[in-house]
């Protein structure tokens, strides 16, 4: 009987290993079956933001409703020094205490006017920040697309990857691609404070 038992709890382990087997054997090959292999594309994405025209022309539109505000507030600034040159000049038949309040009131403008300037530059740079985030979507979009053609299941940004061989790069593709879509932002006033309007596409 204990010779009996034996073999047959050999045969019973024996058993339960071959199952084993089986069981990891067919949930890796199911896995496999799974998991497409990767398939991976590069593209540059700054470079794309750097060197297309939409990105080019919206920074050139930004500079000039930048330079637009600069010369007004450079023009009140102009105001200013005429107002205290002529306050210099009445100064003989103004009391001290009239002239100091004058200057004193011509100082507040003055250090206002400084304010402006900050919050005008800051203003400005929030609305480039805001055009290149939305065009970085655009160009996201056109990689998966570029990438869906080719077959590509798996698109990393230049600036993540240490090295590649340059038959992975999409980026020319994908910048002529933005070049062609040519999405528009309009860049007003009142957007300054939230940043650009949203980008467009012809």
């Amino acid at each position: 009987m204990n010779k009996k038992f034996r073999a047959f709890a050999i045969g019973l382990a024996i058993f339960a290993v071959a199952m084993m087997q089986n069981l990891q054997g067919s949930s890796l090959a199911y896995a496999q079956s799974k998991i497409p292999e990767a398939v991976v594309a590069i593209v540059d994405i700054t470079h794309v933001l750097q060197v297309s025209e939409p990105s080019k022309k919206a920074e050139e539109d930004v500079k000039a409703l930048l330079k637009t505000k600069v010369d007004e507030l450079n023009k009140r600034g102009d105001d200013l020094l005429a107002e205290k040159e002529a306050l210099d000049k009445q100064r003989a038949i103004l009391s001290p205490d009239a002239y100091q309040k004058k200057l004193s009131e011509l100082n507040v403008q003055r250090q206002n006017l400084q304010r402006e300037f900050q919050v005008i530059n800051g203003k400005m740079n929030e609305v480039l920040v805001g055009i290149r985030l939305r065009f970085r979507e655009i160009i996201v979009r056109l990689a998966a697309d570029v990438s869906k053609e080719k077959g590509v299941n798996l698109g990393i940004d230049r600036a993540k990857t240490v090295f590649f061989n340059p038959s992975m790069d999409i980026t020319e593709e994908v910048l002529a691609r933005f070049n062609k879509a040519n999405p528009k932002v309009d860049i007003k006033l009142e957007d300054t404070k939230e940043g650009a309007a949203p980008a467009k596409k012809n």
